[in-house]
């Protein structure tokens, strides 16, 4: 699977303490290994963030992508709750 990132995730993972970005990178592994694991509590998201998926970082951290097609990924955002949704 090939993952890309889009300019907002970009700026938001330069933003990220290092613990931070190692429990995205470690997700992310999972993600490609297992995606369907339930430690990552992948959903997809209703209203404005529609049609982007969520996945669970650790902690509080989310990551929000797109589907492209089969092979692909779009990752879009990151940040905790608050951030994303608040």
């Amino acid at each position: 699977m090939q993952i890309q990132t889009h300019k907002q995730y970009d700026k938001a993972w330069a933003k990220l303490t290092s613990g931070q970005q190692q429990r995205a990178i470690a997700a992310l592994k999972l993600f490609l290994a297992d995606p369907s694991n339930p430690r990552l509590r992948l959903h997809q998201l209703k209203g404005s963030y529609y049609p982007q998926c969520s996945i669970r970082s650790g902690g509080d951290l989310r990551i929000h992508y797109l589907q492209r097609d089969e092979r692909t990924i779009v990752l879009i955002l990151i940040g905790t709750h608050s951030q994303l949704y608040g």
